[in-house]
Parts: C-alpha cells; sequence; structure tokens
C-alpha cells in the first residue's frame, strides 16, 4: 500500500470514571507510490477495550479513543493493540500498531496515585479537537506513558473528587491535603495581619514563600499587600469551579520551575476545551447555629472544535459570597470547657459605654449593669468576629486556534476581585490598660500614648483629682475593609517542528488593593478633640473641651473623622513575561530514546506599598507600617533530560540556572531516578536543591516600622530594678494616709525598662544572598493485585540561610557590635523617665541613655530541617451494589527543628509538640450505584503536647510542660496537650439525567467538636481558639445543570 502507522508522540492515557480511557493520535507517512489517496477507514482496539464513538479522520492525522471499565476483561494486559484498515478497502491488508502499557503504570493511572484525570470533557463524535500529550508536575517533559512521571511524588486532586469534597474554594480544597498547612494566614484569621485579605499556601510547614503556587504550569500574580516581608501567592484569586485538578509536588521543584519551590509546586489546572454550557450553584449553612453561611454561583460555557471549526473558546464566571456573623451568635454552642478553664470566658467588660468613673460608679445613661449595680458593663462579643464576610468574582476565558496543522495558538485572561470586611471590638479606654508605645516612620523615635484619667475639674469627676475613667468608643465606625483585584492575561504560539515540540508565551499580571480601616486613634486628632494625655497635670477641659469630643453623647462626624480617621494602604505589584520551552527526543540508550526538554523565562516586576498620609506620618496610635516602591528585571535557562537507561530504570536530570539582581546566577540541580524491580514495585528517589531569591521587601528600597514589647534593657534594667526596690521599700515605710505612699508606689509601678515597648525599625538589605535548601526523597511504590496499590515516600529538607531579623534582645545583647545607628538611645539623662535626678543618676549608675529606638535589616541567618514519610494506598473494586474506590493519603513527621541563632544550634525536636502533630491522614471510600454516588470522607489529625522548643521556658522550668499546667495553670495532665481529632464527611450525588447532578454534603456527620487548645486559648481566655468549636454538623447542597 505504500503507508506507514506511527503513533505519534502526542498520546494519552487516562482514568475516567470506573475505567479508563486511551487516546491515540496517529499519523500516517506517504510514499512515493501512495501519496495521501487513502484513508482510514476502520478502527478497533485491543482485548477488554472497545472504541469509543466514531474515530475521526484528518487528512493526516487521526485519533482513536480506546475505553474500557476498570474490570473489563483484558483491560489489565501490558498493552493495547490499535488498528485501523485504509478505505477503501484494499484486500486483507491491515495495520496493526501494539502499545505497551506497564502494569504498574496502568494500575497507579487507574489508582490515581500518578496520572491525570482527564484533561478536557469529549467532544461529540466526529467533531473531535486535537488533543495534547500530558505535562505533569514535576516534569517538562510531556510522555506517553505515565510511569515516566513517578520518579516524583505527587498527589492529584480530580475534578470528580473536587465535586464530592463539598468545598466552595480552592483553600477549603488544599486544607484537605494532609501536608498542608491550615495555619497559613487565610482571609479567615489575617484581619491583624500586613496581608489582610489575602490567603497563602504552606506546605512541610515551611511558609507561604516557601510553596510555589501555578496556574496551568505558569506562575501567577503575588497578592500585592505583602505580610510584612512575605510576599506570597493568593489562593483566593482562584475560582473552584473552573478548576480540572490540583496537582501538588512536594518534593522541592525549584530545577524546573526556580525560586520559591523548596517545600513543593501547586500546580491548579483549569478546565479547557470545554464546549457546551454548564451552571453550578451550592450553599452551605450550620445545621446547629444557622450560621457559617455562604454561597456560590458558577457559569461555564466552551463554543468551537479545534479539529473541525479551528478554535475553541472555554469561559468560567464564579461567584462566592460568604455572610459575617459575632460570637455572641454562637456562643451558647461552645465547649463548656472554656468557661471551667478561664472565668472571663463570656463575660461583659467594665470598658462600656457610657463608662465607669472609677470609685465613682457608672455615667448616667448606662443600660447594663454588672450585679452590685456598680459598674456599666457591655457585651464584647457582639464585636468579636468569628467570621469576616467576603465577596469574590472571577472571571477565566482561555481560547485555542488551529494556525496551520503544525502550530497551535492559545490564549488566556484571568480576572479576580475580593472584598474582605473586618469587624472587631471598639476602641476601649482606660489609665488599667498599658500605655501604647509605635515607631515614626519618619524620625524612627519611639512615640509613647498614655491612657489618663479624668481632670479634676470634669463634670463627672466628683473626687477633687484626678480618677481613672473606662470607656468604648461605640461611634469610632470601626471596620477594616479591603479590595483586591487581580489579574492575568497571556497569548502563545506552540507546535512541532523537525521533531521538536515547543511553545512559548509572552503576558503580563498583577494586581491592586486598596485597604482602609477605622477605629484606631490619631494621636494629633486626640489632642484637639479630648486633649494633651502627655501633661503632668491634665487640662481642665480634657475630655470636655467645647467642640470635642462628649462622653456617652451623640458626637459629630467633624469630631469623630478627626479622632478615628481612615487610614490604610494602596499596594500595586506588576509583572510581565516571555517565556518558551521545547523538547524533543535526542539519542537512545537500551530503555528507548532519550527525551530532553529545554526553555527560558524573562520577567520584569514592580512593587509598591504605600501608606496613607496619616499612616506614613506616624499619626496613628500603634500602628505598624510597611512600605516598598521597587522594581528589578530577571531570568532564567532550564533544561531536563529523560534517560531510559534500560527498560528498568529510569533517570531524570534537570537544572534551572536564575539570574537575579543584588547575588551572583543561582543554578539548582536535580537528579531523581526510578527502578522498575518487577511488574508490581517500582523504587523512585531524588536529590535536588531549592531556592528562594529574596523579594522586593526585603532586598529593594522597603522599610517596616513596628514596635516590639516586653523587652529588657540590659544596659539598664539592673540599675532600675535596685531603684524600684527603694522606692517600694519607700512606700511601705509610709502610712496609708501619707499621699505619697501612693505617689511612691505609682513611680515605681511606671518604671519599665526591664519589660518596655520599643520602636523597631527594619531596612531591607540589598546584599542579601538567596535561601537554599537540600532536598531528598526515596520511595516506593507498590501493585500487588491489580484493584490495589500503594505508595510510601520519605521526604528530607533542609532549608539554609533563611531570611530574617536578629531579634531585638540579641542587638541590645551585642550593642557594641552593632553598626552605628541600630540602637539609639537617649544622648543624656535629662527628661530621663526613670531616673529623674542626677543624685539617682549617680546612685543607680545606669549604663546608658533611654532607649529608644532598635534599628535592623534583614540578613541571612536562619536554618529549618524537616523529614517524613509519605503514605498513600488506593483500592478500586466492583460489589453487588457498583463500583467501589477507597484512597488512603497520610503524611507521618519525623523531625521539625530551627536554628536558634542566639545559641548558635538547631533546637529540640519540635514534632509532637505544639503545632506540629506527628500523623495525620485522609481516608476517602466512594461507591457509585446508577446513578448515585456515595461518599464518606475521615479525617484524622494527631495529638500534640503544650510545649515549645527548649528556650521556651521560664526560670528553668519548660512552659505548658505538665509540670508548668499542674503548679501555674491549673490544668491536669489530660488538660495539657492537644488531643487527637476526627472528622466524618458525607457527600450524595444523584444524576437523575446526563444533565442534571444534585449533591449533598454533610460536613462532620458526628458533630465532633476540636480538642480544646489551651495554650492558644490562654489563661483568662475570653474567645474559643478554634471557630470549629461552634461549627457542629455543616450541610451543603449543589445543583449543576449541563445544557446539552
Amino acid at each position: 500500500m505504500g503507508q506507514m502507522l506511527s503513533v505519534h508522540s502526542y498520546n494519552r492515557f487516562e482514568p475516567s470514571q470506573g475505567g479508563w480511557t486511551l487516546t491515540l493520535r496517529l499519523r500516517r507517512r506517504a510514499t512515493k507510490a501512495s501519496g495521501y489517496r487513502y484513508a482510514f477507514g476502520h478502527a478497533c482496539c485491543g482485548a477488554g477495550a472497545a472504541v469509543l464513538g466514531k474515530p475521526v479522520w484528518a487528512r493526516t492525522t487521526h485519533y482513536i479513543e480506546c475505553a474500557a471499565s476498570s474490570h473489563s476483561e483484558g483491560s489489565s494486559s501490558a498493552g493495547l493493540s490499535v488498528g485501523v484498515t485504509p478505505f477503501p478497502h484494499q484486500g486483507s491488508f491491515f495495520i496493526m500498531k501494539h502499545i505497551a502499557l506497564k502494569p504498574l503504570a496502568a494500575a497507579l493511572a487507574l489508582a490515581g496515585v500518578a496520572q491525570l484525570p482527564a484533561q478536557a470533557q469529549a467532544a461529540a463524535p466526529g467533531a473531535r479537537e486535537e488533543l495534547e500529550r500530558v505535562e505533569v508536575i514535576g516534569s517538562r517533559i510531556k510522555r506517553i506513558n505515565i510511569a515516566d512521571e513517578t520518579a516524583n511524588p505527587i498527589t492529584l486532586i480530580s475534578r470528580e473528587e473536587i465535586q464530592r469534597s463539598g468545598v466552595a474554594t480552592t483553600r477549603d480544597l488544599l486544607e484537605m491535603l494532609p501536608g498542608f498547612n491550615s495555619g497559613t494566614l487565610s482571609d479567615l484569621n489575617g484581619s491583624n495581619s500586613f496581608g489582610n485579605g489575602g490567603t497563602g499556601a504552606s506546605l512541610r510547614n515551611l511558609g507561604k514563600q516557601s510553596t510555589l503556587v501555578l496556574l496551568n504550569s505558569r506562575r501567577i500574580a503575588a497578592y500585592p499587600l505583602a505580610d510584612y516581608n512575605e510576599v506570597f501567592s493568593n489562593l483566593d484569586s482562584l475560582p473552584v469551579d473552573a478548576i480540572e485538578r490540583i496537582e501538588v509536588l512536594k518534593s522541592g521543584g525549584s530545577a524546573l520551575y526556580g525560586s520559591d519551590a523548596v517545600a513543593g509546586v501547586i500546580n491548579i489546572v483549569t478546565r479547557s476545551s470545554f464546549k457546551g454550557l454548564t451552571v453550578s450553584a451550592n450553599a452551605q449553612e450550620s445545621l446547629k447555629s444557622k450560621q457559617f453561611k455562604d454561597q456560590s454561583f458558577a457559569v461555564t460555557g466552551g463554543v468551537g472544535n479545534l479539529a473541525t471549526d479551528g478554535f475553541n473558546v472555554l469561559a468560567n464566571v464564579d461567584y462566592y459570597h460568604r455572610g459575617d456573623f459575632f460570637w455572641r451568635d454562637v456562643l451558647q454552642y461552645s465547649n463548656p470547657a472554656y468557661k471551667a478553664f478561664s472565668s472571663s470566658f463570656g463575660s461583659f467588660s467594665s470598658y462600656s459605654y457610657p463608662g465607669n468613673v472609677i470609685g465613682q460608679g457608672p455615667v448616667a445613661g448606662c443600660t447594663t449593669f454588672n450585679a452590685s449595680k456598680t459598674l456599666c458593663m457591655y457585651d464584647r462579643y457582639q464585636r468579636f468576629s468569628v467570621q469576616p464576610s467576603a465577596d469574590r468574582l472571577s472571571g477565566i476565558v482561555s481560547a485555542k486556534f488551529k494556525v496551520s496543522d503544525h502550530m497551535q495558538g492559545f490564549a488566556e485572561a484571568l480576572y479576580s476581585n475580593t472584598k474582605n470586611a473586618y469587624y472587631s471590638a471598639h476602641q476601649t479606654y482606660g489609665a488599667a490598660a498599658a500605655n501604647v508605645v509605635w515607631g515614626d516612620p519618619n524620625t524612627n523615635a519611639a512615640r509613647t500614648f498614655v491612657y489618663r484619667g479624668l481632670p479634676a475639674q470634669h463634670p463627672l469627676n466628683q473626687t477633687g483629682g484626678e480618677v481613672e475613667f473606662r470607656y468604648r468608643f461605640v461611634d469610632d465606625n470601626q471596620a477594616n475593609k479591603v479590595s483586591t483585584d487581580q489579574y492575568r492575561v497571556l497569548a502563545g504560539l506552540k507546535g512541532d517542528w523537525q521533531g521538536w515540540d515547543w511553545e512559548s508565551a509572552v503576558g503580563m499580571m498583577g494586581g491592586t488593593t486598596t485597604q482602609r480601616q477605622r477605629g484606631q486613634f490619631s494621636d494629633s486628632g486626640f489632642k484637639e478633640v479630648i486633649g494633651d494625655y502627655n501633661k503632668d497635670t491634665l487640662d481642665a477641659d480634657f475630655f470636655n473641651k467645647p467642640n470635642g469630643y462628649k462622653i456617652g453623647q451623640t458626637n459629630s462626624d467633624a469630631v469623630l473623622n478627626k479622632l478615628f480617621p481612615a487610614f490604610g494602604y494602596d499596594a500595586k505589584i506588576n509583572q510581565t513575561f516571555l517565556d518558551g520551552k521545547a523538547t524533543t527526543e535526542f539519542g537512545s540508550l537500551a530503555g528507548g530514546p532519550i527525551n530532553i526538554a529545554t526553555g527560558f523565562e524573562l520577567r520584569h516586576e514592580t512593587m509598591k506599598i504605600a501608606p496613607d498620609a496619616l499612616s506614613a506620618s506616624g499619626d496613628i496610635v500603634g500602628l505598624g507600617t510597611v512600605r516598598a516602591d521597587a522594581g528589578r528585571s530577571f531570568g532564567a535557562l532550564f533544561v531536563e533530560a529523560d534517560l531510559p537507561v534500560t527498560k528498568a530504570l529510569d533517570a531524570q536530570v534537570a537544572g534551572r540556572l536564575d539570574k537575579f539582581p543584588g547575588f551572583a546566577a543561582h543554578f539548582s540541580p536535580k537528579v531523581a531516578v526510578r527502578a522498575q524491580l518487577m511488574p508490581q514495585l517500582m523504587l523512585r528517589g531524588s536529590v535536588e536543591g531549592g531556592f528562594r531569591a529574596p523579594n522586593l521587601t526585603e532586598s529593594a528600597a522597603s522599610s517596616k516600622s513596628a514596635f516590639q514589647p516586653g523587652v529588657s534593657d540590659p544596659k539598664r534594667c539592673d540599675a532600675a530594678s535596685a531603684l524600684i526596690s527603694d522606692l517600694t521599700a519607700q512606700a511601705k515605710a509610709l502610712p496609708d494616709s501619707d499621699p505619697n505612699k501612693t505617689l511612691l508606689q505609682a513611680r515605681a509601678d511606671a518604671i519599665d525598662d526591664c519589660s518596655m515597648g520599643v520602636a523597631n525599625v527594619v531596612r531591607n538589605n540589598p546584599g542579601l544572598k538567596p535561601e537554599t535548601s537540600h532536598i531528598m526523597t526515596f520511595g516506593l511504590a507498590f501493585q500487588p493485585v491489580k484493584s490495589f496499590s500503594t505508595t510510601l515516600d520519605y521526604y528530607a529538607i533542609e532549608r539554609v540561610n533563611e531570611i530574617g531579623t536578629k531579634s531585638v534582645s540579641d542587638l541590645l545583647n551585642a550593642e557594641s557590635q552593632q553598626p552605628a545607628g541600630t540602637i539609639v538611645r537617649a544622648p543624656d539623662f535629662s527628661n530621663d523617665p526613670t531616673f529623674k535626678t542626677p543624685a539617682e543618676v549617680a546612685k543607680y549608675a545606669p549604663g546608658a541613655g533611654r532607649l529608644n529606638l532598635v534599628s535592623g535589616q534583614f540578613v541571612n541567618l536562619g536554618k529549618t530541617k524537616t523529614s517524613g514519610v509519605d503514605w498513600t494506598m488506593t483500592s478500586q473494586f466492583s460489589d453487588p451494589l457498583g463500583n467501589v474506590s477507597v484512597n488512603f493519603d497520610s503524611t507521618y513527621l519525623l523531625e521539625f527543628k530551627q536554628f536558634s541563632t542566639s545559641d548558635n544550634r538547631y533546637g529540640d525536636n519540635l514534632a509532637g509538640r505544639w503545632g506540629f502533630p506527628r500523623f495525620n491522614f485522609k481516608l476517602r471510600a466512594s461507591q457509585e450505584w446508577g446513578s448515585w454516588t456515595h461518599t464518606l470522607t475521615y479525617f484524622w489529625t494527631g495529638s500534640t503536647t503544650l510545649t515549645g522548643d527548649y528556650f521556651d521556658a521560664t526560670n528553668g522550668v519548660v512552659n505548658w510542660s505538665v509540670g508548668d499546667c499542674a503548679n501555674k495553670k491549673k490544668l491536669d495532665a489530660n488538660q495539657c496537650q492537644v488531643h487527637s481529632y476526627n472528622r466524618l464527611d458525607y457527600n450524595l450525588a444523584w444524576r437523575p439525567t446526563k444533565a442534571l447532578t444534585l449533591s449533598a454534603n454533610l460536613r462532620n456527620v458526628l458533630g465532633r467538636r476540636p480538642p480544646i487548645n489551651y495554650r492558644s486559648f490562654g489563661q483568662g481566655g475570653i474567645i474559643p481558639d478554634n471557630r470549629e468549636d461552634v461549627m457542629g454538623r455543616v450541610l451543603r447542597l449543589a445543583v449543576e445543570y449541563r445544557f446539552l
């Protein structure tokens, strides 16, 4: 016939519901005798499989899709025979091609361990789009055989699993992974963070800066507001409904993906090549409290077929809303043990409205009193937020279009808008409260706000002297509102040319955040509408100015805007990029052809974080600030080779060279090996280097201004302690009737050189080196029978040159060794608040003037090392009621140690201690029975002690040890730990028609409470440490309709 049938490298093996599908792109090559006169008229698949739909024949490229159930006869054979006959038929000539599928590879694919779920929904028969090879996270080489991907331990979350999870956000989805750290910053808990409104991702307890988040294998823009010095990707900008699958590489990734891939890489893959229209909606509510509500709505549509129409366009729009509520709404559902431990739990506050004059009684107009009617009380729980509100609107549009038989164009646009509103307790006021110390960003000097009482002349004061006054400004208009827009737009081309498959794209991404809040004092406004608190004797009109703030009365907007002005940040981040990559075969080894991939990235980024004028001037009492205004250009080259040394031994070798301004080019290497010892057993391992480049807030023009409480001044503490002792002794010697007794004791109490608030300014450091890491994995995959497989992988990571700041105490203890300007003190003892006279200075001999400021910069100084074991099991089988799948995913933490710069050694192993549970797992079982699908998911987190590292001790006694709990905290041994926690979820899905799917998800079927973490709750705690304590069972209902 003169024609040859070749299996082109564009093939895909993918598990599907209850089985698998193999799609082959077959290419015929014509001889001189035949030209292209013949089409293929018939196709067949091997034993146990059937041709799915009608084969699609193009001019020279042809598609056959073979499908089988997981229990079909012959479906577990070593391969498939795929054949075609030419048309018109010429005798009995038949072209046959055998596709080898290694047994373990097929089993792992079936189990979902090392293979991808369906990337796109099949188009109608006769209109199939052109399919591409699959690129799995952990390799840049697109491959036919899934076994080539298993040298790297990978976790995959399929769209099917997403739909059965009963979650509405990307964050909630990732929190189901055993290796994901739920304590990382999120929009739920970030109201007091610098990066509020954002949600980060953290793997292996290594933080949100060491986990790289990709969208369709490319970076997304960082959240515009850095969390102090942490720049991170915002998961809230990524809609769940648009996700096809999530790939998680938990073993680094810098050799292929560059900076930040230290703990691992999370690649979120969106739906593509979709045709049709799907509408979905869901809503959630707690069955216990009728709170914890959220709702979402999504529309996904696609038009065109790449093969027949030459294009495909997909669009998704997703809206999510979460309502807010406060602890007063749910406090009655909290664990009674909280009240038993803390008498303050649930209590009202004497910092109230219209206030209390201590010693006299409540201010007129009070409606809520204590039992004795001597104090006006306020229900603070009505302003303690459990859940902030959130509104998110996101959209993604992707397009593919055929340029030629060998070239395809593509484009993608992502946009999201997220809005969060945080509400907290109204501003309180009272002389019993500690002074507030903060840093002035302009002068780098410490500023102190002092709570004073009411002056003798105030009409509410009948004592004849300054009197303590407690008040709550319920008219402060407290709110913290954050709005963020983020985007990514890209366009590119890809194709094949003379044996090379190539792809290149250009794009831009970025975002803007506007954050505004009210509810904190303006220092200048307070002095204008209330009075100057710094005077030894208060002005007579303090808290009673003619046009000032009036206690317990309606105040004008003009007054309130001066006292509680709006302040906040405007942040902007932008990045433009150009990238390219190419793969080909280059020679061969005993095991087959060598595949190589190479590519480049060029990027330019800018970041600006600008506090408003009031924040920048230091006028907002107690406010720390972050500012940055910088940009840089950087680039990278990478190469990867897949070396099939033998039929049973494959090696992956990769390296990436990244060049950032400020330090030499950094090379990240990787070597991974996969050994197929027998059809049922595979060993794998890898060694690689990771790195994180200093971000713009650390290395470029930026500064952070905050304050550090509880600082002991080593040059003054001993002298101050001696003065305190003498003043206290003098006070005790005087009779109670002597007014000097109170004055002497008050002065002694006010001396704070052994525990003071100090302004702390941190500057950027252009000389920073990158953080680097050494990562090692070793494991196995075992599939003794076709219905069961398991993997076991050990990991070890050591991260060095961690970027941070030296502690204030470390700087003070080595003050003589610090550069000029690091420690700023008063030049002499005039106006010294502690040693008020020359005689006291001479007697007690303080070693230096008053400490005003500690200034530092980011440096490379820290280290962390961690190790553990990941264990998974997967099984699929049939029972009389249908197909059953069971998946087990777990992580066991062997070691987690942090380096102490003070003692120049690693600390204790924190595994099993507070915040670091050793073992956690997820077990999921699903049963498909006709149009019904039942899914049970069981989560388990191990127990921990309450102790921290070795230096977490007081006077030689380990804090929160069993002895400390018993002696100081009044907790027994059973309470002096965080107990293990388990939760069972149930999901029911019903598909009455091909177009309609209804589902219900019951979270926490057994209604279990989380264990009490007494250390997080704290002595005298007033709010449960975990909002799940009052959540109870939560029901989510969902509907999806596809217009066929």
